[in-house]
Formats: structure tokens, sequence, C-alpha cells
């Protein structure tokens, strides 16, 4: 078996050159790729946080309240699994 170097037609100067673009190109996309990651991480935040801010405000208003303020309220039983008796 016979290992053989190709050099493309602009010599390894051209190589060289090809390989730097292609480096820069992967470091422009990591860097997308990690503001990508700090915003969906930032929504996430801000998600939760509003979560929690309904859950408090849910959980101490009665339902005359919640009413009034435009929430559907819905009153019923809670269902439990038969096989293993737990609440849905």
């Amino acid at each position: 078996m016979i290992i053989t170097e190709d050099t493309p037609e602009g010599g390894p100067e051209d190589l060289q050159w090809k390989i730097d673009r292609l480096t820069e190109k992967v470091e422009q996309q990591s860097a997308s790729l990690e503001r990508e990651y700090q915003k969906r991480a930032a929504k996430v935040e801000e998600l939760h946080a509003l979560q929690a801010r309904y859950d408090t405000l849910t959980s101490r208003l009665t339902v005359g309240v919640l009413r009034a303020a435009g929430f559907t309220v819905e009153i019923g039983l809670p269902e439990f699994c038969e096989t293993c008796g737990e609440e849905y």
C-alpha cells in the first residue's frame, strides 16, 4: 500500500488558506451556537420566573377573584388510577 500526498493546484499556501477559512467558520459557528445557548437559557429562566409568579398568584387567590381577573376556573374531582390508586 502506497500513501501519497495530494497537493492542491495552488500549492501548500492555497491549502493553508482554505484551512484558515474553515477554522474561522468553525469559530464563528461556535460563537453563534454559544449565543443561542445563552439566549435559550435566559428564556428558560424567564419562563420559570413567570411560572413561579403565576403559581404564586393563582395559589393565593379565590375562585371568584380568579374569574374576575379573566381566568377560567374548573373545579372537579381528582382522577385516580384504577390499578395503583394514585392521583393523575
